[in-house]
């Protein structure tokens, strides 16, 4: 079964930088510290679906208040995010920080969140068919919630960073569309999935029961 979703307002990634520039989405470059800099793709996925979700689904705008449709307000979202999605020594390197971090954020601002996690183990013969892995990212964006995708291998798939987190935003059968460094790209994913030598996992922050 081939799978196809996408959000219903992706024109809402989209963020005003200086000089009228738009990025699809944000940049963990602009964060001021050069830590974050290094290590802040996590958190800056977690603050794109974050904004995305707050303005799409009105019980959870606290999870967002300001409006974050600038670049500056946008990069402060992604400095209160840091305090809660926070990497470790290697970075945000396992998807379950990534489900505590989201949950840990969404407390802190009153919103009950149960972020559900499709792990992808290192061992390929261990993984589940990708069709599943599929159905998940489909379910989120069905629930017009963008998805969180942990790659700390490309496997075949070159579009893609080592040790990176990317947020999803479309699935159409193997592929899907993808927002990293303020832009929307697509890249393979079953391609990922069936040649990626290390560990992964995909965060829908809604969970299951999720909206």
């Amino acid at each position: 079964m081939a799978y196809r979703a996408s959000l219903s307002q992706p024109e809402r990634l989209d963020i005003l930088g200086p000089e009228g520039a738009v990025t699809r989405g944000a940049d963990q470059e602009w964060y001021p510290d050069r830590w974050q800099r290094l290590a802040g793709c996590g958190p800056t996925a977690a603050s794109v679906i974050f904004a995305y979700v707050s303005r799409t689904h009105p019980e959870l705008s606290p999870l967002c208040r300001e409006d974050v449709t600038g670049r500056e307000a946008f990069t402060a979202l992604m400095g209160r995010v840091w305090e809660y999605v926070t990497p470790v020594f290697h970075g945000l390197n396992k998807p379950e920080l990534m489900v505590e971090g989201m949950a840990a954020y969404a407390r802190s601002v009153g919103v009950e969140l149960s972020p559900a996690l499709f792990s992808v183990p290192a061992a390929r013969t261990k993984r589940l068919p990708y069709e599943q892995a599929a159905a998940f990212v489909a379910d989120s964006l069905e629930r017009d919630c963008p998805v969180a995708f942990l790659n700390l291998h490309n496997g075949l798939e070159k579009r893609l960073d080592w040790w990176h987190w990317v947020t999803i935003v479309a699935l159409d059968g193997d592929k899907v569309s993808i927002l990293d460094s303020g832009e929307e790209l697509e890249i393979n994913l079953r391609l990922w999935y069936e040649t990626s030598k290390k560990r992964g996992g995909l965060v829908a922050a809604l969970g299951v029961d999720g909206c």
